[in-house]
């Protein structure tokens, strides 16, 4: 009798265990459900097992949290982008005609020296400001989806070398010295709009953070072409796994401020190509590269 009351009890203690088991998978498989889909849903079971029972509550209970949480971030998320849409449209026109009023002022011969240089100072800063709200514009119409790419054949050695010359005098100006690398006749199906922000911002980064000596080359590689640009620095980066963040920004130059925003246009419009973009930091030396390759369907139309 002793023995066969121990097999029942083992064997209850086994079915119990068999049954919060299969307790178990099934909220497993609905947090897997959860973790990788969008849903507003919670665990559901039937078992009437109280250990099994009060796990769930809890884990509804923490689940309902992340989910309020999300919730409240996107709209904080939204929220801040209107923010941005509504603050740069309103700015572009004052800021317009205080540029246009200042350029004019600089015309003036009859200007004495101080009050020149007061006013040169001043349109060197609406420049800057200008070049910032251009980059708050594309962020905002890159979150809007309104950017198209239109690729064509491009010759993407002439655009940069186009670009690179406008930048010279700058360049020249902040005591840069830049060493061009640039294959000829190099043509990509590209758009040339997001390609020429693309350069800009490459050439705008490397004014905003260089040091001394500068490097851009564009050559073709295995199927495909590369565009390296690489600038020493002042300091060296602190953050580097966050340089593709929005916003984020470090002063490497010592000179002014950044907007946190060209590195990241340049990741997007470059994705929004198919390329790739690869960041390299070492010492005091920074290196962005962009990459093009013919995808499996340009190859079979080539």
């Amino acid at each position: 009798m002793i023995l066969i009351a121990m097999i029942i009890l083992i064997v209850a203690v086994l079915a119990y265990f068999w049954l919060m088991m299969m307790d178990l998978r099934a909220l497993i498989n609905q947090l897997t459900f959860i973790n990788q889909h969008t849903t507003n849903q919670q665990l559901k079971v039937k078992t009437r097992n109280p250990v099994i029972v009060a796990l769930t509550q809890q884990i509804n209970q923490l689940i309902a949290k992340q989910q309020a949480t999300h919730q409240q971030s996107v709209q904080t998320k939204q929220q801040l982008d209107l923010a941005i849409h509504n603050i740069s449209h309103d700015l572009r026109t004052p800021l317009t005609v205080a540029s246009g009023y200042s350029q004019l002022l600089l015309t003036n011969e009859n200007l004495p020296e101080t009050e020149h240089q007061q006013v040169s100072k001043l349109n060197q800063n609406l420049q800057t400001l200008s070049k910032h709200l251009n980059l708050l514009l594309l962020y905002n119409r890159l979150l809007e989806n309104q950017i198209t790419i239109i690729p064509k054949q491009l010759n993407l050695s002439k655009l940069l070398t186009q670009t690179c010359l406008n930048y010279y005098d700058a360049l020249q100006q902040k005591q840069i010295i830049t060493d061009l690398k640039i294959k000829p006749n190099i043509m990509w199906q590209l758009d040339e709009e997001a390609t020429t922000r693309i350069l800009q911002n490459i050439l705008g980064n490397i004014l905003d953070h260089g040091y001394q000596k500068a490097t851009i080359e564009l050559k073709q590689i295995n199927q495909g072409v590369q565009l390296t640009a690489t600038n020493q620095l002042i300091t060296p980066i602190k953050n580097f796994d966050r340089l593709l963040d929005r916003f984020y920004t470090e002063d490497l130059s010592h000179r002014e401020q950044n907007a946190g925003l060209g590195l990241y246009i340049i990741a997007e419009l470059t994705r929004m190509q198919g390329g790739q973009v690869s960041l390299n930091t070492k010492n005091l030396q920074f290196q962005i590269q962009i990459t093009f390759k013919l995808t499996d369907a340009k190859k079979d139309e080539a």
